[in-house]
């Protein structure tokens, strides 16, 4: 059995389900085993990453008994949520990287917005305004895309900074005013833990870098000042990934 191929879009037609006793997998419509789809040693991604689907992880494959059956090494990849009727993918991706605990999806965090800073307003900012002053401006820590938020239910992003108050990012709603001496509450998306491999066919730039074709893991995260930050490491350098509508594409939003 081989470490890893060349080949992240296995064909993967029809729907499985996963019995998490047994680790065996059942699939309607499915060709497990039939040529063009899934084999001995691949890799199972179960769900769908990214567009409000539902990603539930990895699993080698050990085992197959028919066109509509196989069994599955191990869970420890999987999030442990109910598998049933679900979309899935087939890569030959490199099989440590179920066996990384680091890799799970139990370990999935989505970014959450925590509180950074309290203050007051000074003056009444009714529904329509897009100036909010306060008492105390927290220069050194509140920042553009922090969100204000008020006691009276204002929720909106800060477009910019003054001497005594903030430019929000949109007006203030119908019905809603902040009086003087509202709470108002800075928060701020931070956290979040996502880690996956992906198959890469060519080297791409920007925010997603990643420097080398291959299979290389990706971790996201937004750090504690509220920056997106992506971390790569190349498990197989190599050339000749084979990519499409059957594998994960890079990059993919959760």
């Amino acid at each position: 059995m081989a470490l890893w191929g060349n080949n992240d879009n296995v064909g993967s037609a029809g729907t499985v389900s996963l019995n998490y006793a047994t680790r065996v997998v059942t699939g309607t419509g499915t060709s497990f085993g039939i040529a063009g789809g899934l084999s001995e040693g691949d890799v199972i991604r179960f769900g769908t990453r990214g567009g409000g689907g539902i990603y539930y992880g990895d699993a080698v494959v050990v085992s197959v008994a028919s066109s509509e059956s196989l069994t599955i090494g191990s869970t420890m990849g999987l999030s442990g949520v109910a598998i049933a009727g679900t979309d899935f993918t087939v890569s030959q991706l490199p099989k440590s990287s179920v066996l990384d605990s680091s890799y799970s999806e139990t370990n999935f965090v989505a970014p959450s917005y925590t509180n950074i800073f309290f203050t007051s307003a000074t003056i009444e900012a009714p529904a329509g305004f897009t100036t909010v002053a306060l008492n105390d401006m927290g220069t050194d820590v509140i920042q553009v895309g922090d969100h204000l938020v008020s006691a009276s239910g204002v929720d909106t992003p800060i477009a910019s900074i003054g001497t005594t108050g903030v430019v929000l990012g949109s007006p203030i709603g119908a019905g809603l005013t902040i009086n003087a001496g509202t709470a108002i509450t800075f928060t701020r998306l931070v956290d979040g833990y996502d880690k996956l491999a992906y198959g890469i066919s060519t080297a791409t730039t920007g925010s997603y870098h990643v420097s080398h074709e291959g299979w290389v893991g990706v971790q996201t995260y937004i750090d504690n000042h509220g920056n997106f930050r992506v971390k790569s490491e190349t498990l197989v350098a190599m050339s000749g990934i084979s990519t499409g509508d059957g594998s994960i594409a890079y990059p993919t939003p959760v």
